[in-house]
């Protein structure tokens, strides 16, 4: 009997022994697989951030766009000219000139009441009031303003406006600008990254990636409390519609910093769900086996994930940095690269010479072939320019058919049989179109940095002197201004 009871003690001790390893090995690998679901949460909001931040980038860089865009338009002599007079006809011959050269979905002109003169846009008629829109009212105050509101049939739109003065300095107009950043394509342009995104105006949601959720509220206090409240950006995870999400949201400012919406990226929870759910559920010695290969597969697939996720931001940067009709730089990235080389320039590097050329009678190229014609011109010109630059040299398209080129390191002396090397090389593309065969020439100017810059854009605006003495000069020219 003592035996048997020594035997049976054995066993309870090997069982309590067996159950207390299995109860440790699967405590282990709980808390591990919650130190990795940290960790993948942490990761995968860190992307997000990085996709968040890329888009407001290029949301801001078309914002800078529309305003200088709308600077210069209401600026020019006859535009004022036009509005101060009610010429509706000229201003709908600019309306033209201007809509090919500007990248946008409507401009118009209104008089002094905010009564539209002339618009390209088929929802907003002539003689139509739209003194309501805020950015109008700043601007027949006398006040640029840039704001995110609904126009017409677009939700929610980037708009700017700017007042046009006559001669003695009072307003008579405003010139408007409308870019719809906000719209279904945008939302669609993201989620091909395999990302899910919302715009939201201030609390509804106006366009979406996930289903039937455009029209609601965003319904959640924290977020409601951090976004549009403080004007912060909340990253974390959120339930929508019974789905679990890692997300950020981010608010979207008019220039007056008031809160217009938010931005909504995020991720769904699958994957570190399922496999959470499944290990905890299985049957311990199966789980005990289970567990290791699928934390390995776990591993490799967060591998995999990261490396998409990186390859996704990595591909939309390309597309925020590059001209995808040109392959040049974009403005963008040419203003942080000009803003850069000031810096380093001010604190006693040497800077960059700085080249902006355009195309001439490229309005008759337009005119004559058709803007198709016009787009190969532009695309072979800068592979024109390109094969007479070095690896580290980078071409801008600024706007148009104008262009803006940093070459690092390149002496001044050198200016003159480069830019000769180019006029040579873009003289000799030739182009076809239809039956027709024609060839096109450029004009170029030169300078770089002085001392008395206050900022790059000194700089630029003796470039774009240069290029005009080299138009008057009679085209297919250079002009250097060292």
């Amino acid at each position: 009997m003592s035996k048997r009871k020594s035997e049976l003690s054995g066993i309870k001790l090997l069982l309590f022994f067996g159950i207390s390893v299995i109860i440790a090995i699967v405590a282990i690998i709980v808390v591990s697989l919650k130190v990795f679901e940290r960790d993948f949460i942490k990761s995968t909001n860190s992307e997000l951030e990085n996709i968040s931040h890329g888009i407001f980038n290029t949301v801001e860089a078309w914002g800078r766009a529309m305003r200088g865009n709308a600077l210069i338009i209401s600026s020019r002599s006859d535009v004022v000219e036009a509005v101060r007079n009610k010429d509706h006809i000229s201003l709908y011959t600019l309306l033209f000139d201007f809509a090919k050269a500007t990248p946008s979905d409507f401009i118009l002109f209104t008089d002094e009441h905010g009564i539209v003169m002339a618009s390209n846009a088929p929802f907003v008629k002539a003689y139509s009031d739209i003194s309501y829109l805020g950015v109008v009212q700043n601007a027949l105050q006398g006040k640029n303003s840039m704001r995110y509101e609904p126009v017409g049939k677009i939700p929610f739109a980037g708009i700017f406006s700017s007042p046009i003065r006559n001669f003695n300095g009072e307003v008579v107009g405003s010139v408007v600008i409308c870019y719809d950043i906000m719209g279904r394509s945008f939302v669609d342009l993201i989620h091909g990254y395999g990302i899910e995104c919302t715009v939201f105006r201030y609390d509804r949601r106006i366009a979406s990636s996930l289903e039937d959720v455009v029209g609601t509220k965003v319904n959640n206090p924290v977020v409601e409390e951090t976004v549009l409240k403080n004007g912060h950006t909340f990253v974390g995870s959120v339930r929508i519609k019974g789905t679990d999400y890692y997300s950020v949201y981010s608010p979207v400012f008019n220039d007056d910093k008031s809160i217009a919406g938010m931005i909504f990226v995020a991720k769904e929870h699958t994957v570190i769900k399922v496999v959470t759910r499944g290990i905890l559920h299985l049957v311990l010695p199966i789980c005990l086996f289970i567990a290791l290969a699928l934390i390995t597969a776990l591993l490799k697939q967060t591998v995999h994930d990261r490396l998409v996720l990186k390859q996704k931001a990595d591909l939309l940067l390309h597309q925020l940095n590059w001209d995808v009709l040109t392959n040049a730089n974009t403005r963008q990235f040419g203003m942080n690269e000009l803003s850069h080389c000031f810096d380093n320039y001010k604190l006693g590097l040497p800077g960059p010479v700085i080249m902006m050329l355009d195309v001439d009678n490229f309005k008759g190229v337009n005119d004559t072939y058709g803007h198709e014609a016009g787009d190969e011109v532009l695309k072979k010109i800068v592979g024109a320019v390109y094969k007479n630059c070095r690896s580290n040299d980078k071409i801008i398209r600024w706007g148009g058919d104008e262009f803006v080129g940093i070459f690092e390191g390149m002496k001044y002396s050198s200016c003159k049989s480069f830019a000769s090397k180019i006029l040579e090389s873009v003289s000799k593309v030739t182009f076809v179109s239809g039956d027709s065969t024609f060839n096109v020439t450029v004009s170029i100017g030169f300078t770089s940095f002085k001392p008395t810059d206050n900022s790059y854009e000194d700089a630029l605006a003796r470039a774009d002197s240069a290029l005009y003495c080299s138009k008057v000069n009679g085209k297919n020219a250079m002009f250097i201004d060292l």
